[in-house]
């Protein structure tokens, strides 16, 4: 199938054709590498190693796992029975025994054993900043990997915005104009000066209910300080780039302090023909084993407001027989060439829940800035708001209605969640 390119066909004299000798080429299959996925976190409880079997070519693979690992997906090649041991080299006399060793069995409740993820016991091997850490593995197949790193450590963070600054770790979200404002952050390195800022979006639900963080941008600089405009774009989002922050959503900041290991793991990349370009550091195999701490806190975005569609809604009416009184603050995608929007939604709301019996019964609900997205196409509002429900455990509902510039109207509300779609009542929408 080919793609949007445009392809050109030349005709080539039939001397040069046949002067072209082509010839099948085998390429023979690769040796299997051990493959080392490890980073070390001494600002958390419980550390893993996960080890795999790179791909060398063969077809007849047949093993597959559904289970989700930390790292967020499950080893190809799960490599088990190694002998898997961490020391601290700074710490001959560590308390958690040097080395440690890693298990398949975690020693935790809520961890689960699965193939090929290694786990160390509660709060081992010790880890302070500055302390060096050596990994070795001994595989079934004879190969031993081993590498080392050393522990960063961080004081503290603290984030930026105008005259108001903030410490890293707080619940509560600084507000941030995407459009005026500047992010700057910086970090209290105790060891270490190699940093990730990490943007997540926040606020999106699974099917859990549980709300979860979207895929966001990582930034890397070899210091412990830096700024971020508001109006920054994504260059590798795609055409001529996608905000990086986006008005009427909340984002997560991560700020993390690493080591020289997973700093060079996370920012290189294997070239897909040639083979280069990946930064190993690891003897007798590949991956990474690194070190990080990490701290993080919530921000919400907001921004200037210069198109007519933009603005404050009051929504209000009844909905299966609930009543309706919340707000809807619209703002538009500034990099965007159709007009998707973002918005907070706050007041009284409806949703689902377990009445008597077990049985499905609407209720009224608070919500407090809630981020919804939705889009305009012209004066067609569309709003999908995601939020908790009875069954199937999440109500996608979604708004539409015509804008009729300084007049109130109409916008009908259907929950679509699944494949089916079925009106729930109509609101009277006011633009203030």
């Amino acid at each position: 199938m080919f793609n949007s390119r445009s392809y050109h066909v030349f005709l080539l004299p039939a001397v040069a054709v046949l002067a072209c000798d082509l010839t099948e080429v085998e390429i023979p299959q690769g040796e299997p590498t051990v493959v080392v996925q490890a980073v070390m976190r001494p600002d958390l409880n419980q550390q893993f190693i996960v080890l795999e079997e790179s791909f060398t070519g063969t077809v007849d693979y047949e093993f597959k796992v559904d289970a989700i690992i930390p790292i967020g997906g499950s080893p190809k090649k799960p490599i088990d029975g190694a002998v898997v041991t961490v020391a601290n080299l700074d710490l001959p006399s560590d308390s958690c025994g040097n080395p440690v060793l890693f298990t398949r069995k975690p020693q935790a409740p809520l961890l689960f054993e699965m193939p090929g993820v290694y786990w160390g016991p509660p709060s081992c091997p010790t880890m302070r900043p500055g302390d060096r850490l050596e990994l070795r593995v001994a595989t079934t197949n004879g190969d031993t990997v081993s590498g080392t790193t050393s522990i960063p450590g961080m004081e503290g963070a603290s984030l930026a915005i105008r005259a108001d600054t903030l410490a890293f770790g707080s619940d509560s979200a600084m507000l941030f104009d995407r459009d005026q404002d500047t992010l700057r952050v910086w970090l209290e390195a105790l060891a270490g000066r190699l940093m990730q800022l990490e943007i997540r979006r926040t606020g999106v639900i699974e099917i859990t209910g549980a709300e979860r963080l979207e895929r966001g941008a990582k930034i890397f600089a070899d210091t412990t300080a830096l700024s971020v405009p508001g109006d920054a774009l994504d260059v590798f989002g795609g055409g001529t780039g996608y905000d990086l922050f986006q008005a009427g959503r909340y984002y997560m900041l991560t700020a993390a302090l690493s080591d020289i290991n997973y700093y060079d793991f996370a920012r290189s990349a294997n070239n897909d023909f040639t083979g280069r370009g990946f930064i190993n550091r690891l003897s007798g195999g590949t991956g990474v084993f690194g070190s990080l701490v990490a701290t993080a806190t919530p921000l919400k975005t907001t921004g200037v407001m210069d198109d007519e569609r933009e603005g404050v809604y009051r929504l209000q009416g009844q909905v299966q027989g609930i009543d309706v009184d919340a707000e809807l603050t619209i703002y538009l995608a500034r990099s965007l060439e159709d007009a998707e929007l973002s918005g907070f939604l706050n007041g009284d709301w409806v949703t689902t829940a377990s009445g008597p019996g077990g049985a499905k019964v609407w209720v009224s609900r608070q919500v407090d800035l809630r981020s919804v997205e939705g889009s305009f196409e012209g004066q067609l509002l569309t709003v999908i708001v995601m939020q908790p429900a009875f069954e199937p455990g999440v109500m996608r509902q979604v708004l539409r209605g015509i804008r009729i510039s300084g007049v109130p109207f109409r916008v009908t509300m259907a929950d679509s969640a699944g494949l089916s779609s079925r009106g729930l009542g109509t609101l009277t929408a006011t633009q203030r």
